[in-house]
């Protein structure tokens, strides 16, 4: 049995590496195509929902605006996000991510002009 590959983990991983590539650039909103393939190629599960929920109750109880938050952790160094957010960056690109793949499904004309960044 510890011979039968995980797909799932596998594809995760893939796709946590291209995230991580596209958003470490700075200005990551120059690359609306980049974004919006691996949005495409992103399922989410329960546990993705879960996280985002609890991530914007944080995001309430600290008084911070969620579209801010995703539209700057887009922008900005990871190094100056973290610096002035104090939230680890990685962690709020994967919610990021989430959020955009939410977005797209609900809300196609937002979605867009959020990539946009309209």
């Amino acid at each position: 049995m510890k011979n039968v590959i995980d797909f799932l983990s596998i594809k995760t991983k893939k796709q946590n590496d291209q995230l991580q590539r596209l958003f470490h650039r700075a200005n990551s909103l120059k690359n609306p195509q980049e974004i919006n393939k691996l949005v495409d190629e992103k399922t989410l599960a329960l546990k993705d929902h879960k996280m985002f929920l609890a991530f914007l109750a944080y995001l309430e109880e600290k008084h911070l605006e969620p579209a801010t938050i995703f539209k700057e952790v887009l922008t900005l160094p990871q190094f100056q996000f973290e610096a002035q957010y104090a939230m680890n960056w990685q962690s709020v690109v994967q919610l990021c991510f989430t959020f955009l793949a939410i977005l797209k499904e609900s809300d196609p004309t937002q979605y867009e002009a959020f990539i946009l960044n309209k």
